[in-house]
């Protein structure tokens, strides 16, 4: 069975629990990754952070950026989720996806391996996560 250790107290928990059995304590990856699929160029962050088309244009060199608005969408940390969220930031030429479906006003959960997109098929980027 998969588990991980938590950092506070050092107990075990299944994997499949969000915070810590006895202190309660976060499970949440403390780094994210996201891969163009078109150009494999990467970016890490482990605060909030808002993407747009200058990001997408000059991080990830990505020739769809142009599909973009100058803000698309925003990633936070949201801690009573105990998730790393995706939501949309104001009103987009193009609306921001997940694994193919829009973006509603809460945002959704990133899950490793999950596919962030502009419209269904624009500007495709991967998500990973980097142990903590």
């Amino acid at each position: 069975m998969a588990t991980w250790i938590c950092p506070k107290d050092g107990i075990e928990n299944p994997h499949a629990e969000k915070r810590c059995l006895v202190c309660r304590h976060p499970n949440i990856p403390r780094i994210v990754v996201l891969q163009s699929v078109a150009t494999g160029k990467e970016a890490e962050f482990t605060e909030p952070v808002k993407f747009g088309k200058a990001v997408f244009t000059h991080r990830f060199a990505d020739p769809d950026a142009k599909f973009a608005s100058d803000l698309q969408f925003e990633i936070i940390r949201d801690e009573v989720r105990v998730a790393w969220i995706i939501r949309p930031v104001g009103e987009t030429v193009n609306p921001t996806c997940y694994d193919g479906s829009p973006l509603g006003p809460d945002g959704v959960e990133l899950l490793d391996g999950g596919i962030i997109s502009v419209s269904k098929s624009k500007m495709k980027l991967k998500v990973r996560f980097k142990k903590n």
